[in-house]
């Protein structure tokens, strides 16, 4: 947990698999324009920050080639209400805005990085306070 620590000291954001390790949920699937990606969600863990963010990182998947993933990663408002592009990788801003509606498109995804988000500053809560 001292690695933890020093990420939420240092402002870093953390992913949520790193805390809550479990295979069934570490990485988000998502299949879109015909390509496979994970999606991981880090979140930002100081208590005192009113960020209201996640960070999504998502790796395009090649399971047959022996390709190098390509990857794009966002800032995203936990109220809904956008994103910003953090790293663009080999992908355009287009193709970022159409993977991202279809990741967001039910608002189930959203309910579920809320709750996460809400985790994740509970447990940041224990570790500074032990």
């Amino acid at each position: 947990m001292n690695a933890v620590l020093s990420k939420i000291a240092q402002g870093v954001t953390v992913c949520y698999s790193e805390i809550f390790p479990n295979q069934d949920n570490d990485f988000f699937p998502l299949d879109c324009m015909g390509k496979l990606f994970l999606v991981a969600d880090s979140y930002c863990m100081n208590p005192d920050c009113t960020c209201q963010e996640a960070v999504l990182h998502f790796l395009q998947v090649y399971p047959r080639e022996e390709r190098k993933a390509d990857s794009f990663m966002i800032r995203f408002k936990l109220n809904g209400r956008g994103y910003k592009i953090h790293e663009r990788g080999k992908f355009n801003k287009r193709e970022i805005q159409t993977i991202v509606m279809h990741f967001t498109a039910d608002g189930t995804i959203l309910n579920l990085l809320n709750e996460r988000f809400k985790e994740m500053k509970e447990k940041a809560k224990e570790i500074i306070l032990s």
